[in-house]
């Protein structure tokens, strides 16, 4: 969970829920579920008293629809939350989709979620966040390239560095401790772009790919991140007029 005055408004995802009210289509859709699933931390009310980090220990504030339907909500900021009034007794709280999507789904009584129900609301079903979880989970998959045979690649720096991604992955590789080295490139194949991210590491590799996955998944944006061990041939000729992004111990 992240501190509230770590927070920061979530004003694309407030302009675009406006915008939906005015002009939905498909594509503003999926940039909606993009913010959602991907990037926003939102707010919510519990009980004061609550220090548990256990989900199920916690007791939230709901919304009860007229036809007695249980919704948890969330708020994109200070401005939407105030819109229900602030309850003495309770606190507030920062969650991200994964939080919300466990506390739906293990309590049977609540129908879904909502965001910003007292303005530009967006409704989540319980069965569209078990979908959206499983399309989330298989996204962020540890994805270790493999290279076909006479496949047609480009790889080449970055036209625009994902700085807060990098210092993530920075982050991460410090915490790790066993990696050596990373680069970074761009990788353009028949089928799509991606990052392509390569290591020069010791210790297990699944675990090392799930750690850096689980790092850069909040700023991925519409790519994909592929891995590929430095040991590997393409990887250490891809990266052999390339500076590395991150150095053990400098």
């Amino acid at each position: 969970m992240i501190n509230i005055h770590e927070n920061k408004e979530n004003q694309r995802l407030k302009d675009l829920l406006k915008k939906m009210y005015k002009d939905n289509n498909p594509k503003l859709e999926n940039e909606i579920l993009e913010e959602i699933i991907m990037k926003v931390n939102f707010l919510s009310y519990i009980n004061s008293n609550e220090n548990e980090t256990n989900f199920e220990n916690i007791n939230f504030n709901v919304l009860t629809t007229d036809d007695n339907k249980i919704y948890l909500p969330a708020f994109t900021d200070l401005e939407e939350l105030s819109k229900w009034g602030i309850p003495s007794n309770m606190d507030t709280i920062t969650l991200n989709f994964d939080n919300y999507v466990e506390i739906i789904l293990e309590n049977e009584n609540i129908e879904g979620l909502v965001i910003n129900p007292f303005g530009d609301s967006y409704i989540l079903s319980r069965e569209w966040l078990k979908e959206l979880k499983d399309m989330k989970k298989e996204r962020l998959k540890v994805n270790e390239v493999r290279i076909e045979a006479n496949s047609k690649i480009l790889i080449d720096e970055p036209k625009h560095c994902p700085t807060m991604m990098m210092e993530e992955i920075k982050n991460c590789c410090n915490s790790l401790g066993n990696i050596n080295k990373a680069w970074l490139l761009e990788m353009m194949t028949e089928k799509d772009k991606s990052w392509l991210l390569i290591l020069d590491f010791e210790g297990d590799k699944n675990y090392i790919f799930s750690k850096i996955s689980q790092a850069a998944r909040n700023y991925l944006g519409n790519m994909y991140l592929d891995m590929l061990p430095y040991e590997d041939d393409f990887a250490r000729n891809s990266v052999q007029n390339y500076k590395a992004f991150y150095s053990k111990n400098k």
